[in-house]
């Protein structure tokens, strides 16, 4: 007994030594100016308790080849918002009636508002849609200089003048929105995107963010998609993907500050032969000798497409790379900036030239608990909503 007790004291031993000397992987960090900057490789993190594979299985669907939603008049989507009961908002970008069309969580048509027209909380053209916590629905026409407020039933309650060239990008809550505004550089032939963080009134605005790329109109050279910046928002946190520094996010606090940068390596995607040969045509169709005497491709596209977050403040980075048909991949990074796994979404319309694929336009996303809604474009042109529950393991 004596013995056999031994053996079994030594065998604990040595399997409490052998687990010792299995650390937990490290992510590997770095300080630069007081900002913490998290350093991912090519191959994802694998993190002691946190699921890095998603699954998607679709749950539901707003289609606009489906005749019963044809019927409500909704026949084109260019932009989406989810309000607290779970209620989905559908912006189209064009209407010879109402803009807004409301479905409940099911799927359910439940009303539209919006109408076509020059009278108060009337549209020219689709634009920003937006839900804050009192599920008052925020509105903006691209055209005009102000943005509608309606009730969650579509009863107009306020019209919020602001400049016609600022855009609502996202509701950060309490009352704040993210917003930019696009100015030409008088002095260089450059556009300049200026972010800000604005009241609900976007009278007072703090500028966090300044993107700079060249006036194709007016620059000496035309670089088509050699630069690029992402931008989306979590409940806590806005996401900043600026190309000119690579592979790097930047992280923001709702006050602006800087308060984390997550840089990954990337296998860089070959500016594809195809789109030049149907950028030159279009050019000479459309804009004109001298705009293809500018032309200058680069050699790679940027690393990124575009991005989005959830609730749990992981984030989903759209890359250039294809993952065959319509899908791309993403890039999953943890809510401390780790990249932990990777998986393919087709939220894209397509867009032909000659009959050819010219480009590729990303399509909205919102994750709201364990759905994710997305827009994608099916092969018939049409575009559908798409609702999928996310299963981690």
């Amino acid at each position: 007994m004596r013995l056999s007790n031994s053996v079994s004291l030594l065998l604990f031993v040595l399997f409490s030594l052998v687990q010792c000397g299995r650390k937990a992987p490290q992510v590997e960090k770095t300080m630069e100016n007081g900002v913490e900057v998290v350093i991912n490789h090519l191959e994802p993190y694998s993190l002691p308790g946190i699921p890095s594979t998603l699954r998607l299985e679709e749950v539901l669907s707003i289609d606009t080849e489906n005749d019963d939603i044809a019927k409500t008049g909704l026949t084109s989507m260019e932009s989406f918002c989810l309000d607290g009961d779970g209620n989905i908002y559908i912006m189209m970008s064009d209407s010879p009636e109402n803009f807004i069309y409301k479905f409940d969580a099911s799927g359910k048509f439940l009303t539209s508002f919006g109408r076509k027209g020059q009278a108060p909380g009337e549209f020219d053209s689709g634009g920003d849609i937006l839900v804050d916590e009192e599920n008052l629905v925020i509105a903006k026409d691209e055209t005009k200089d102000k943005f509608f407020i309606f009730s969650k039933d579509g009863v107009l309650i306020e019209e919020v003048k602001i400049g016609a060239y600022r855009s609502l990008k996202r509701y950060l809550g309490k009352k704040k929105y993210l917003t930019f505004w696009m100015k030409e550089d008088p002095g260089k032939p450059v556009l300049r995107f200026h972010y800000y963080i604005s009241d609900d009134r976007v009278r007072e605005n703090q500028e966090f963010y300044l993107y700079e790329r060249d006036d194709d109109r007016r620059a000496p050279r035309l670089r088509p998609r050699a630069n690029t910046l992402v931008l989306n928002s979590s409940d806590k946190n806005i996401f900043i993907g600026d190309s000119r520094q690579g592979y790097e996010i930047s992280v923001f606090d709702f006050s602006g500050n800087l308060v984390r940068k997550i840089r990954k390596a990337f296998q860089p995607v070959t500016f594809p032969e195809d789109y030049k040969g149907l950028l030159k045509k279009f050019l000479a169709r459309y804009s004109g000798e001298e705009f293809i005497k500018k032309l200058d491709f680069p050699e790679h596209l940027p690393p990124f497409f575009s991005l989005f977050a959830d609730d749990q403040s992981r984030l989903y980075v759209m890359t250039n790379e294809k993952g065959g048909g319509r899908n791309y991949w993403y890039d999953v990074f943890s809510s401390e900036g780790a990249f932990i796994g990777r998986f393919q979404l087709d939220n894209v319309q397509v867009k032909y030239f000659e009959g050819q694929r010219y480009y590729d336009l990303a399509l909205p996303v919102e994750v709201n608990g364990d759905r994710l809604y997305c827009l994608r474009e099916k092969d018939s042109g049409f575009i559908v909503l798409t609702v999928y529950r996310m299963i981690w393991s």
